[in-house]
């Protein structure tokens, strides 16, 4: 019996077709299960395309589905959907081929490729120049890394970057994900490691014909129909593409078999989180009895929205899916033990800081009670300091040099904040966390058979104690624990804690994604740029080594506005606003401002462009209810839209103001907007000059 995989664009346009032609395509499907060679099919071959696998299927009068037809095998593949002309024209000159190395599906258009390179600008080389890292490859490793022979050339006439660039966006992208790492000064090795997590343990094809592999190995661009019901599931309107489709590279972190724990890092928009969720469903499937999987994560909001997508990623077992954030589990826990002592308030805790900043063991401090104040918050609390042995030999990433002396001046201050606190009966959310962890290591709080850590650079010390605490890492059992995390988006502790301080040992198990799905390689770079000269690190003491890291797609390149006052910053956000939505491509709730600002909301809302604030504890309606979303740049975390407007952006020592920047600017997919209100030193001397 014929198999039939569908197209990642046929799903994605399917919505857009007439109903007369989605019905046509249903009953195309529902026969090639039955007999993909009964002549109602209309299956015929297109016999001016380049490619003589090309078939083309009659779905409505005016409308053909573009079919792929095996050379080998009983594997078809639905590749495009289109009015007669206009689906001809699509395929008449690309070639659809199984590489043999990779054993991945390719499309490409030598035409193209050939011509992206002569187009280039005619450059004269020197006989000695050295030759382009791309050039010293031979066929033979060329074709390894996932070029299809018939490009070959192409990639040969590459004489530089900018020849590369041009040519990547004809190449197949693994081809040009690979390559990019080898430009970038990877081996070849290491390329299609880094890149694409190695090749397969899988049957190759043994053509380029040959698709009969397809259906048993991950797939970036192709879903196998697995009868009516899954069809009508996969080709409804509601359903995200990350559902299906997933790169090999994050297919094998979802289903990597561990005895330990595991790590997977990358920059912001590679797919972490997808790769965590579908973990999660692959783990939930393998639960027995009353066993649970518990995903975690620093913040409510990212919490919320995980949960809501597990309910559609994973229905069936979404019930053995616990969903929380870091303070609301450290409240069940302390609740289940022992009850808890109230949180405090900012307006309680400022009240105790008062106390102690008045006490007599801060008689004759030389510390501001600013600096003492976020000691404790960014060090001694999070860290789980209890001593001051422990306090005098720590090492304060991040902080300030403190001398010996200094600190032991200084803890009396910590040891009175922490009487203040237990006298009035409050924790705070750290000592909560540090009370969790108490609880769970004394076996008073039975522990999940998987757990998964999203946001994991956020966590201090004291909430990875208790991850470790909470997961069956001393049992010896496969799987127990899942961190993922980036350190560019630290935005809740600047202070880098290594996890093997916690004993959770990752070494051999640690993997980081590089290729960037959400955002353009315009913001990508730009987002990068805010935290030049910053060291990156990867969430176990290291320094993250960004080489190879890639978008998949381009765009527009940020807009960068200066504006001399409030009113000038205004008029610009309105009209940028106004030109994505009357251009048709992106709706209002597909657009973000950050932070909240109350005259450009205002604004927007006298044009008639209403507005939608993004609250806590509350997930994005999305397409569902229309406005122009704006949040704070930690309420937007873990969201995505299509254009981001930072409407405070300025040049800023501040850490965490630069790391809240990059995370800002990666929601972003397409289009970005930077706004800054000019100096009074930029004004005046604008006006010295008369601009």
């Amino acid at each position: 019996m014929a198999k039939m995989m569908l197209h990642r664009d046929v799903l994605k346009n399917f919505g857009k077709l007439p109903a007369k032609v989605q019905k046509k395509v249903y009953e195309l499907t529902y026969k090639f299960e039955s007999d993909s060679t009964q002549a109602s099919i209309h299956l015929e071959p297109i016999e001016a395309a380049k490619d003589k696998k090309v078939r083309s299927a009659r779905v409505g009068l005016d409308y053909r589905a573009i079919v792929i037809a095996p050379e080998k095998g009983d594997t078809y593949l639905l590749m495009h959907i289109d009015h007669h002309d206009e689906a001809y024209q699509w395929c008449m000159k690309k070639q659809f081929e199984a590489h043999m190395a990779l054993g991945t599906f390719q499309v490409f258009d030598v035409e193209l490729a050939e011509q992206s390179v002569h187009d280039a600008e005619t450059v004269e080389y020197e006989a000695d120049t050295e030759a382009y890292v791309l050039q010293k490859l031979s066929d033979k490793e060329l074709f390894q890394a996932g070029v299809p022979e018939a490009l070959i050339p192409a990639v040969r006439a590459v004489r530089n970057d900018d020849d590369f660039e041009r040519l990547s966006d004809y190449l197949p992208p693994e081809a040009g994900q690979i390559l990019f790492g080898i430009a970038a000064g990877m081996t070849l090795d290491d390329a299609l490691n880094e890149m694409l997590g190695g090749l397969d343990e899988i049957e190759k094809p043994t053509t380029p014909g040959d698709f009969s592999h397809l259906a048993d190995m991950t797939n970036m661009d192709l879903v196998l129909v697995q009868g009516e019901e899954h069809l009508q599931e996969i080709l409804s309107e509601d359903i995200e593409e990350w559902r299906i489709f997933l790169h090999p590279y994050q297919r094998k972190l979802v289903e990597w078999n561990t005895k330990g724990p595991m790590k997977i890092f990358g920059a912001a928009g590679t797919g972490k989180t997808v790769a965590l969720m579908h973990r999660a469903a692959w783990l939930a499937n393998q639960c027995v009895d009353d066993e649970k999987v518990l995903i975690t994560t620093y913040t409510t909001n990212l919490s919320v929205t995980i949960k809501g997508l597990m309910e559609k990623l994973a229905p069936s077992v979404v019930e053995k899916v616990e969903v929380t954030n870091l303070h609301q589990l450290a409240r069940t826990i302390c609740f289940r033990a022992q009850g808890q002592a109230k949180i405090a308030e900012p307006d309680e805790l400022k009240s105790v800081w008062k106390q102690v900043m008045t006490s007599p063991v801060a008689s004759g401090l030389e510390f501001t009670p600013d600096f003492v104040r976020e000691e404790f918050e960014q060090v001694i609390d999070p860290m789980g300091i209890t001593s001051e042995d422990d306090y005098l030999t720590m090492v304060r990433s991040g902080r300030p040099v403190l001398k010996r002396k200094q600190r032991r001046q200084i803890w009396k201050l910590f040891v009175e904040a922490r009487r203040q606190l237990e006298y009035r009966r409050l924790v705070t959310f750290d000592g909560l966390i540090h009370q969790a962890r108490l609880v769970a290591e004394k076996g008073e709080f039975p522990g999940y058979r998987y757990v998964l850590v999203d946001e994991t650079q956020d966590f201090g010390l004291e909430a990875l104690r208790l991850i470790a605490a909470i997961s069956p890492l001393k049992e010896g059992l496969n799987n127990p624990l899942c961190v993922v995390g980036d350190g560019h988006q630290r935005i809740y502790n600047t202070v880098p804690v290594p996890m093997s301080r916690a004993g959770i040992d990752v070494r051999g198990r640690s993997r980081r994604l590089k290729i960037n799905y959400r955002t353009s390689e315009e913001i990508r770079n730009w987002a990068h740029g805010v935290l030049q000269g910053m060291s990156i690190d990867d969430l176990d003491g290291d320094d993250v080594a960004t080489q190879g890291d890639r978008s998949v797609f381009h765009g527009p390149k940020p807009q960068l506005v200066k504006c001399s006052s409030d009113d000038e910053m205004v008029d610009a956000v309105v009209t940028w606003v106004r030109g994505l939505t009357e251009s048709g491509d992106i709706a209002t709730h597909e657009i973000c401002l950050t932070p909240p600002n109350s005259k450009v909301i205002n604004a927007l809302e006298s044009n008639g462009l209403g507005t939608v604030e993004l609250k806590a504890r509350q997930a994005d309606p999305g397409q569902e209810e229309g406005g122009i979303r704006f949040g704070t740049k930690k309420r937007i975390k873990g969201l995505e839209f299509k254009a981001v407007a930072i409407l405070d952006f300025g040049d800023t020592d501040s850490l965490l103001e630069r790391f809240e920047n990059y995370v800002a600017a990666t929601r972003a997919r397409q289009q970005l907007l930077v706004s800054t209100i000019k100096s009074a030193s930029e004004t005046a001397q604008e006006k010295r000059k008369g601009v």
